[in-house]
């Protein structure tokens, strides 16, 4: 496919290429060529290799000198440092989020936020649009820092978390998954709505942890997406 219009910058490049890897349309082992994403985004060399050099700090490009370039294997142990990092900031921003000084319009009118996201994630997880279903996921998390302030925390949490989207991208693929995903985030916005403090970090902690407990079976079952143990 080829891009046409105004020029394209390495920022941009960088978000395409990423949306790419973390959804595996580019899946791990991949060769990248430089020329063929020059021709294929119409831009000059200096934007593609801007673009892999910052997804290389990602740790979603592997970068061989004279050798080539392909879409990093995930590697286990990021996934497990990565998630520690978002259950580390999501329990404290949660934990935030009721004490906020909030009128029952405002509380309701945030409940009927999740719930909107909610359907959204029903309707995709129906069409099977896995993709769309972890948007939804993702969205749905960070609505939680956006209503205490914290964007930038979450933008800051999103760029250093690419690897742990990939497993959770593969994890919808395997064998229901995805359905436990969506009853967990029900039954966290019923506890957000009720106003129960204890039982929405239970549950939020427990649906964090929960992908550590797959990682093992996820690797076995596609084993040519990680890196060699």
């Amino acid at each position: 496919m080829r891009y046409s219009g105004e020029v394209r910058d390495g920022n941009w490049v960088y978000t395409q290429l990423r949306h790419e890897i973390e959804n595996l349309i580019l899946e791990p082992g991949t060769e990248i060529e430089v020329q063929a994403l020059n021709e294929r985004y119409g831009v000059s060399r200096s934007p593609v290799r801007d673009a892999l050099l910052r997804l290389q700090r990602d740790s979603l490009i592997d970068i061989f000198p004279q050798r080539g370039t392909r879409v990093a294997y995930i590697d286990v142990h990021q996934v497990m440092e990565e998630r520690f990092m978002r259950r580390s900031l999501e329990l404290n921003v949660l934990d935030m989020l009721f004490d906020r000084k909030w009128s029952d319009a405002e509380r309701d009118a945030f409940v009927i936020r999740l719930r909107s996201n909610l359907m959204m994630q029903h309707a995709a997880l129906l069409s099977s649009d896995y993709a769309e279903f972890l948007r939804g996921d993702d969205e749905l998390h960070h609505m939680f820092f956006s209503e205490v302030g914290l964007e930038r925390v979450w933008s800051v949490l999103k760029a250093h978390t690419g690897n742990e989207y990939r497993i959770r991208m593969l994890s919808y693929e395997y064998a229901g998954i995805a359905d436990h995903v969506e009853e967990q985030h029900s039954e966290l916005v019923d506890a957000i709505a009720g106003g129960d403090r204890k039982g929405a970090l239970e549950i939020d902690r427990n649906h964090l942890m929960k992908i550590l407990d797959e990682v093992e079976e996820l690797r076995k079952a596609f084993p040519r997406y990680f890196t060699e143990v």
